[in-house]
């Protein structure tokens, strides 16, 4: 059985790194701070120059509050299905085109925030025409030194855009909402479709796949590396797998029976207070694959990083174990929320990862080891 058990893991690390694309020393970042989220195979993206600093006299009037003040911080890019406030999809138009089985063109918006006479907006410019969308803001008990936003889950198809920039702290919901089915299109010659020649670029038919059973956050960095983590799709509070929460004994992790193990992928080694995530860890030269776990240990939590990064969510097997850090356990408002994690960056060296389940968080801070 043990014989077994290290065969399979070896398949499955070989298919891993497969899957994985080799480190490279020049990524080919374009110098933007990138954060991501993909739920239910639809995509946002929002980018920013990494040093939007508060210090800066260029932005002292916007900070300060001063009415009619604004500032660019960079472009937003996702499918026409998104909605945020007065950016939605027109039912009535005609579907956007798009290659045949591939998702239709992202729509790019250059964003700018805003200082109104009835409060905050983040103002969205595309096509010369600008969708102001309200913000809620509160004022942060510590200042960011520099711009930095995250992308967070909060429904099976719907998410939280946050900004931070000095004591300020804003907020604005979104979702996407569904595409009218393709019209089905004959193939153009006589044959039932193209082959795929030699060179032909699989990766996006690739990530396609991957996104069909998996949600995606991800952080690129300005040099392009990336660090993102793949989790299952429909895992509700009212789902076979939540109560597992509440059932997992001591010393154990939590299964996941309708859902593969959490999967995080980054090209460069993270630490977790004195705790090292390296690349390389399944084959020289390649990024780190690793499962991520939940896991109760006495009246706290810990994440558990395994070795065996395409397990199902009922076959972690500790002998994989490659590192465990300590889980800071919090509740907050969200009561509904499907499993769910974000990766927060706090600027182009470390984040935090972030892991929600209903009301239930869990979180590590990290920095990244060059």
């Amino acid at each position: 059985m043990g014989r077994f058990r290290l065969a399979g893991a070896a398949i499955a690390c070989a298919a891993a790194v497969a899957g994985a694309r080799a480190l490279q020393p020049d990524a080919g970042g374009d110098g933007r701070m990138r954060v991501s989220l993909a739920l239910d195979a639809q995509s946002i993206e929002v980018a920013h120059p990494p040093a939007l600093s508060a210090a800066d006299n260029a932005y002292a009037a916007l900070l300060s509050g001063s009415v009619e003040s604004r500032a660019a911080i960079g472009t937003l890019t996702a499918g026409p299905t998104l909605r945020m406030g007065p950016i939605a999809y027109d039912a009535g138009a005609q579907p956007p085109a798009g290659a045949p089985g591939m998702p239709p063109p992202a729509i790019s918006y250059a964003l700018s925030l805003a200082r109104t006479a009835d409060g905050w907006e983040l103002q969205a410019h595309s096509d010369g025409r600008t969708n102001a969308v309200p913000l809620a803001h509160r004022e942060a008990g510590a200042s960011a030194p520099a711009f930095r936003a995250s992308l967070h889950a909060t429904g099976t198809a719907a998410g939280r855009l946050r900004m931070r920039w000095g004591r300020h702290a804003w907020s604005t919901e979104f979702r996407f909402d569904a595409l009218p089915p393709p019209q089905l299109q004959l193939p153009s010659s006589g044959g039932f479709g193209e082959a795929l020649q030699r060179d032909s670029d699989t990766s996006a038919t690739a990530r396609l796949n991957r996104l069909a059973e998996r949600n995606e956050t991800a952080v690129t960095l300005p040099d392009g590396a990336r660090i993102a983590v793949l989790y299952g799709k429909d895992l509700p509070v009212d789902g076979v797998d939540y109560p597992n929460l509440a059932s997992t004994p001591d010393g154990a992790v939590v299964v996941l029976v309708r859902a593969p193990a959490v999967r995080i992928r980054s090209d460069v080694a993270l630490r977790f207070g004195q705790t090292d995530l390296p690349t390389a860890n399944l084959a020289p030269g390649f990024a780190g694959l690793y499962g991520l776990w939940l896991k109760r240990a006495g009246g706290g939590w810990r994440l558990v990083f395994n070795d065996e990064p395409d397990s199902w969510g009922t076959q972690h097997d500790q002998a994989f174990d490659a590192a465990e850090v300590a889980a800071e356990y919090s509740r907050a408002a969200g009561a509904f929320r499907p499993l769910g994690i974000t990766l927060v960056p706090a600027g182009a060296d470390g984040g935090r990862l972030v892991v929600h389940w209903g009301p239930h968080e869990w979180a590590a801070d990290f920095v990244i080891v060059r």
